[in-house]
C-alpha cells in the first residue's frame, strides 16, 4: 500500500511539474538558468515563452519576470496570451547588448533593469563632488520606442558628463515609454544638451 501511494504521489508531482500541455520549449533550460521555479508560481513562464511573443534575452526576461510579480498565480499566463492587445511583441527590437557591455566597461557605470525603468550610472566612478543640484536634470521626450542606452548614451555624452540616465520602460511590451530623464554632473552640460538636442 505504501508503494502504491508513493507512485500516485510521483504521478501527481509530475503533472504539477508539467503545467500546461507538458511539452517544454527548447529554451526551457535557459529559463531555469534565469531563475524559473519549476514547481512554483512562475512555472507558467515557459508557457508564455511558447506563445512566441517574448524574446529570450536577459534584459527582457528580467523585465518580464519583474512585471509578472504583479499578477497572482496563473493570471500572468492569461494576460500574456489573452490577445487583448494588438501589440506585436515578436518584432520588438531590444538593445544591442554588446554595445551596452562595451559602454559599461568603458565608463565603469552600472545598468540596473527594474520594472518600469532602466537606470544607467549614478554617480560616476570615483566621484568626489556633491550630488548634482537643480537644473542638472533634463527631460527627454519623443524617444523612439525601440531606442535604448546603446544609442542614447553616446548622444548625451557629447553634451557633458552623465550622472545618470533613467529610461522609462513598458514592462508588458519591453519597449521604452518614449521618454527618459538624464542628470548631468553640472548645469552647463544640461543646458548644452537642451541646446543641442531640442530640435531632434
Amino acid at each position: 500500500m505504501a508503494e502504491g501511494n508513493g507512485e500516485l504521489l510521483d504521478d501527481i508531482n509530475q503533472k504539477a511539474d508539467d503545467r500546461g500541455d507538458g511539452e517544454r520549449t527548447e529554451d526551457y533550460p535557459k529559463l531555469l538558468e534565469y531563475g524559473l521555479d519549476k514547481k512554483g508560481r512562475w512555472a507558467n513562464l515557459d508557457e508564455i515563452y511558447k506563445t512566441g511573443k517574448t524574446p529570450l534575452t536577459p534584459s527582457w526576461m528580467s523585465a518580464l519576470w519583474n512585471a509578472l510579480k504583479e499578477f497572482p498565480g496563473r493570471r500572468c499566463l492569461e494576460c500574456a496570451g489573452s490577445g487583448s492587445s494588438n501589440r506585436t511583441w515578436e518584432h520588438v527590437k531590444g538593445p544591442d547588448e554588446d554595445k551596452i557591455k562595451k559602454i559599461l566597461e568603458r565608463t565603469g557605470y552600472t545598468l540596473d533593469v527594474t520594472t518600469g525603468q532602466r537606470k544607467y550610472g549614478g554617480p560616476p566612478p570615483d566621484w568626489e563632488g556633491n550630488v548634482p543640484g537643480n537644473g542638472c536634470e533634463v527631460f527627454c521626450g519623443k524617444i523612439p520606442k525601440d531606442m535604448y542606452e546603446d544609442e542614447l548614451i553616446p548622444l548625451f555624452e557629447n553634451c557633458g558628463t552623465i550622472w545618470d540616465l533613467r529610461l522609462m520602460m513598458d514592462p508588458m511590451t519591453g519597449t521604452n515609454r518614449g521618454y527618459a530623464f538624464v542628470t548631468f554632473t553640472n548645469r552647463d552640460a544640461a543646458v548644452n544638451a537642451v541646446r543641442q538636442l531640442n530640435s531632434l
